[in-house]
């Protein structure tokens, strides 16, 4: 397993491209400084967890975005398969609140007991764990679930994850500069009226102005495949002079 690295167990994003499998949509798998963190475990989370070469038992962290399911349908069969069936707890899950409470919530009762702790995203909130520190910077709007985005930082590392949302201006000043590594959910080549998720041209606004080392493009839907991510991506690294690259089902990244 290699360190400071991020495994994209899935790249699909929409409802087509996901519930199609056109793509998959596992999440991320990032290991950062040695802790083993899984990101949005949408469907086949478990599978690609395998495919690729992981162990569930070595996750320390499950960190969740939002509570849609395409980015957290295997939460619970994973925590099972990671706990052992409880035998051993997973040491942390870092989610919004209506993903474990509420009226109806994803995470299951029985599957909860198997978790040490539970700690819930607002914006600006910093959790400790061993010297990893986990911030929510950003409160993103999305239609019928808290989203945040979410940010990991040792000494010597910073990864930004930048979920589904609809752009605002607070995205341009809340999240980091200059991180080592930011993951941008891109589900459209252009801004498309009534859905709340980014486009390569908010994107590009965003990469223009926070500067990161690295930035990869991900959770592409139908009209995004269609316009090549691989194309977009490397037009924005020739207008922000920023290595930009656009993820593929099982790609893997060190930063």
């Amino acid at each position: 397993m290699l360190k400071n690295s991020i495994t994209f167990l899935g790249t699909g994003g929409g409802r087509v491209v996901v519930f199609r499998q056109i793509r998959y949509s596992g999440g991320l798998w990032v290991n950062i400084e040695g802790i083993n963190i899984l990101i949005d475990p949408g469907p086949g989370s478990l599978i690609r967890i395998f495919e690729f070469g992981f162990d569930p038992r070595d996750i320390d962290i499950i960190a969740v975005s939002h509570r849609h399911l395409d980015h957290c349908s295997d939460i619970n069969a994973v925590i099972e398969s990671a706990t052992d069936s409880k035998k051993r707890p997973l040491k942390l899950l870092v989610a919004p609140d209506d993903v474990t409470g509420g009226d109806d919530p994803v995470l299951l009762k029985y599957i909860k007991d198997g978790i040490e702790r539970i700690e819930h995203t607002e914006e600006g909130k910093e959790i400790e764990f061993g010297n990893l520190k986990i911030k929510a910077p950003v409160k993103h709007i999305h239609e019928g679930a808290k989203t945040f985005g979410l940010q990991f930082s040792t000494g010597n590392k910073t990864f930004v994850y930048v979920p589904c949302g609809k752009f605002y201006d607070k995205m341009l000043t809340g999240y980091p500069e200059n991180a080592d590594l930011m993951v941008f959910n891109t589900t459209f080549p252009r801004p498309v009226d009534g859905y709340s998720h980014l486009s390569i041209v908010d994107v590009e606004k965003m990469i223009k102005r926070l500067k990161p080392k690295k930035a990869v493009l991900t959770h592409f839907s139908i009209p995004m495949l269609k316009a090549d991510p691989i194309k977009l991506a490397k037009k924005i690294n020739k207008t922000t002079d920023i290595p930009v690259v656009a993820a593929k089902d099982g790609m893997r990244i060190q930063f």
